[in-house]
């Protein structure tokens, strides 16, 4: 199984060292990160085992593209992942990586189009908040504890 992010979140700012950090993050748990023209269009995608990203975004975009990819690594490649729904998968990445490209002064742009895309609302959003908020807690003590 596999998710693949359409292109339509984008992020405004600079990530200075987030998105190495970030990096880290991912292959400290075991799971492959590269780069690959052929998701096109795309941004992103996550299997159990890598994360695919598109080359070529802005360093603010690449930060929210992988952002969302690992949100969906930490929370749909679990036993959880048969008890959701595509638009919940979806809409939690999405507010993950909405809230740590807050968290560290990028602008995540687009974050609740993203969401209605995938017919994501307000009450998928409260079901999820404490999926959400764990996973982007762990990810912000993650890549602010180098700092």
């Amino acid at each position: 199984m596999e998710n693949r992010s359409l292109s339509l979140a984008s992020a405004e700012g600079d990530p200075s060292g987030y998105t190495e950090r970030l990096r880290q993050f991912v292959t400290e748990r075991g799971v492959q990160l590269e780069y690959s023209d052929s998701i096109y269009p795309a941004q992103g995608q996550c299997t159990a085992e890598k994360i695919t990203l598109l080359p070529g975004q802005s360093a603010a975009e690449e930060f929210n593209s992988l952002a969302h990819e690992v949100a969906h690594s930490l929370l749909h490649f679990r036993k959880r992942r048969g008890e959701t729904t595509k638009r919940v998968r979806e809409t939690e990445a999405e507010a993950v990586a909405f809230v740590i490209c807050e968290a560290i002064g990028l602008k995540a742009q687009n974050s609740a189009d993203y969401i209605q895309l995938y017919s994501g609302d307000k009450e998928t959003l409260v079901s999820s908040l404490e999926c959400i908020q764990r996973t982007s807690a762990e990810i912000l003590a993650a890549i602010a504890s180098s700092e």
